[in-house]
């Protein structure tokens, strides 16, 4: 018999072993384990079979794997945006979005490195995935909307093209692997950046 989950909805065996698959899924990719259909049956605790009959390939597993990164974390209050950021200047805005969303990476490291690792492999189907799983596209559009209208479009590409590096993975990569700075002094120069490179294009540099 079915019962209820703590949401209230019901959950039979097959929801349940859903549920599990995609929580092994997630905390492979957490912890950096084999992304494989036998690595997320053994955590789980069911049957290679039956964890074939929900992840088909390996790929599937990638896909539930990362559907919790491709959320937007500035919906969750723990990396929102200060609560005055709206009534501020774009490039104090542009600050603390690049803070926020920072912080938000920082906290995924693992997940985000594996991804970028899974995406660089020779013959790879997740780059599109990679790109996606971050909302930085739509978030440099909203920065860029906030422009004055005199910012003319050269310095508004100019400007999404340098935001790209300070989201995600590739500011993981570059402040961490390459400029040796601690979490805290990353996080804190990123969102230096963001804000000069704003101000740089509200001066017509």
């Amino acid at each position: 018999m079915e019962g209820q989950d703590v949401a209230g909805k019901r959950s039979g065996p097959k929801e349940r072993t859903w549920r599990l698959m995609r929580e092994a899924a997630r905390e492979l990719l957490r912890t950096g384990g084999p992304l494989t259909v036998p690595a997320a049956a053994e955590l789980a605790g069911v049957s290679r079979a039956t964890a074939y009959r929900y992840f088909p390939t390996n790929d599937a597993v990638v896909l539930h794997a990362t559907m919790s990164l491709a959320d937007d974390p500035l919906e969750d209050p723990d990396w929102a945006m200060s609560s005055g950021a709206s009534s501020r200047e774009v490039d104090a805005r542009a600050a603390d979005l690049v803070r926020a969303t920072g912080a938000w990476a920082f906290a995924h490291e693992t997940e985000l490195r594996t991804m970028l690792y899974l995406s660089l492999e020779p013959g790879t189907e997740h780059a599109k995935l990679r790109r996606e799983l971050t909302n930085r596209g739509r978030w440099i559009t909203a920065l860029l909307e906030d422009l004055p209208s005199d910012v003319p479009r050269d310095a508004r590409d100019r400007l999404a093209a340098a935001l790209v590096s300070l989201f995600g993975s590739d500011a993981i990569v570059w402040t961490t692997d390459m400029a040796d700075l601690p979490r805290d002094q990353a996080i804190d120069l990123l969102a230096w950046m963001a804000q000069v490179l704003v101000k740089a294009t509200l001066a017509g540099w």
